[in-house]
């Protein structure tokens, strides 16, 4: 009999073991990272007992050095005691324009294990780390084992098999979709400055879009990026299809745009969005710091842990998704034209079970409940500031609690300017909506001021007048009144002028 099993916690790794353990057959595992030596241990234990074993992961270059003396001869082990060992040497993009290592960060970073009793999605690599990360196992469910094996012979036919002098079949996929000449143009297949020549066989810049889906269902099965999807759009697609609530969990989050998609989210839409990420990968740079600000301006519950969070996990009122995209420029795929698509190669795991949804749910929220605002972490990068000012500016020496009491009240500062620009944008486009206009025009911009400040309370033609000639001395002030009034926007009570449809600043 199939059941499901999710689980959200740091011991995701014994909770595979133990699944590995059942395999009766084969074992097939396609990893970015193997690390971890009670996954080894296990794997050698089943070779014995005459299970097959198949590994898809990172050529040796791709561990940390630090680590590879000791991984690099487990694997070999492995391979000694029967185990096929794949490797996926593709890469892609332009590391030549990141401060990342050049020629070693390969493009898969998928995470699934199927065996001959079950098909496990998960967001954990195999490390020594104890890290909190998501999982969802298929007990007995042979269709969904069936699909799994699919997905993993998919990726070797892709990236692996011989396709004449290459490995894998994605070159002459490339080829086939726009041509030779095309292919030329883009220079989809032309190593990147300062990358060592080995890598010549084995470099992809960008996917013509042809090969990368878009617009596609959110269906309960195993996707493939960016052939299935491309994981920007669905990962979007997920969240716009929420109509009460979005939990996300991230291991690191430093797109520049996806905030900004979570911000028009949380303006146009009553539902609930908390975020847990983690901060030993957040550079906190005044850019990241901006986007944090933003977000939490909206009233989105952002929240760290002290455990290292790795899951890669989205929860929303109609589904689970368990995949290894982190809230990243190239996780997450991006348009480097309109007709080229750069994107890791990422696995996208989406349940719809009521009762996992529900558990999932519940998990969340126990963790996320026990853990840091990360305004907290953005007031500590604050207090430098307060301690330059003082020193520097005044010839003061602040005490700790100082910096720290100070640093908060500025963020809170920042934080409400943000809320500010939204609330007064939002009044703007109800106006625009109300008048039926997508331009807004000065006077429009000065009719949501008014609106605003009278939000705040009643106020006279002075205090009005000396408010908007903060921005603009010479409006006609008394004109945009008595337009507001004659759209029953505003009332007069005396001589002072009130709010009259609260709902279009709501």
């Amino acid at each position: 009999m199939s059941d499901v099993y999710f689980n959200f916690s740091t011991e995701v790794i014994p909770i595979i073991i133990r699944e590995i353990d059942l395999a009766e057959k084969y074992i097939k595992i396609s990893m970015f990272q193997i690390h971890n030596e009670d996954i080894f241990r296990i794997l050698s234990d089943k070779l014995r007992q005459g299970v097959k074993v198949e590994i898809l992961t990172l050529p040796y270059d791709g561990i940390n050095k630090n680590i590879r003396q000791q991984v690099e001869p487990k694997f070999r082990e492995l391979e000694r005691n029967g185990a096929t060992i794949y490797f996926c040497r593709w890469n892609v993009g332009d590391p030549g324009r990141t401060t990342t290592a050049t020629g070693r960060w390969y493009l898969f970073h998928g995470k699934f294990i199927v065996t001959d009793k079950s098909a496990i999605s998960l967001s954990a690599n195999f490390t020594q780390t104890q890290e909190l990360d998501a999982v969802i196992v298929f007990r007995n469910d042979y269709e969904r084992i069936k699909e799994f094996n699919g997905k993993f012979d998919e990726l070797l036919d892709l990236f692996v098999n011989e396709d004449g002098r290459f490995d894998g079949n994605i070159h002459r996929k490339i080829v086939d979709a726009i041509g030779v000449e095309e292919v030329r143009k883009a220079k989809i297949f032309e190593l990147p400055d300062n990358v060592d020549s080995r890598h010549k066989d084995h470099w992809i810049r960008h996917y013509p879009i042809e090969l990368c889906s878009s617009n596609v269902p959110i269906e309960e099965k195993l996707y493939i990026t960016p052939f299935d999807c491309k994981g920007r759009n669905f990962v979007s697609d997920l969240i716009k299809g929420a109509t009460e609530y979005v939990y996300i969990s991230t291991e690191s989050f430093t797109d520049i745009d996806f905030p900004d998609f979570l911000v028009n989210i949380s303006v146009n839409k009553d539902i609930d969005i908390k975020i847990l990420s983690g901060t030993s990968s957040m550079d906190f740079t005044d850019r990241i710091n901006n986007m944090f600000r933003d977000l939490i301006a909206q009233d989105i519950d952002f929240k760290t842990t002290s455990e290292d969070i790795h899951a890669k996990l989205i929860i929303t009122d109609k589904c689970v998704v368990v995949s290894s995209i982190n809230l990243n420029k190239i996780n997450l795929g991006f348009s480097f034209t309109s007709r080229l698509w750069r994107e890791n190669t990422e696995t996208i795991l989406v349940c719809k079970k009521p009762e996992i949804i529900r558990l999932a749910k519940e998990r969340y929220l126990e963790v996320f409940n026990n853990s840091y605002d990360v305004k907290d972490k953005l007031a500590k990068k604050l207090e430098d500031m307060v301690k330059t000012i003082f020193t520097d500016v005044f010839q003061l020496k602040p005490k700790s609690e100082v910096k720290a009491l100070f640093a908060k009240f500025i963020l809170k500062k920042q934080i409400d300017i943000r809320k500010l620009i939204v609330k007064i944008g939002k009044i703007a486009k109800k106006l625009g909506d109300r008048h039926k206009k997508s331009v807004v025009e000065k006077e429009d911009f000065i009719s949501a001021l008014v609106l605003y400040y009278l939000s705040e309370r009643k106020l006279d033609y002075d205090q009005l007048k000396e408010r908007v000639d903060e921005v603009d001395e010479n409006v006609p002030l008394s004109i945009i009144l008595n337009k507001l009034r004659f759209e029953q926007l505003i009332e007069k009570e005396g001589d002072y002028y009130k709010i009259n449809v609260e709902t279009l600043i709501s």
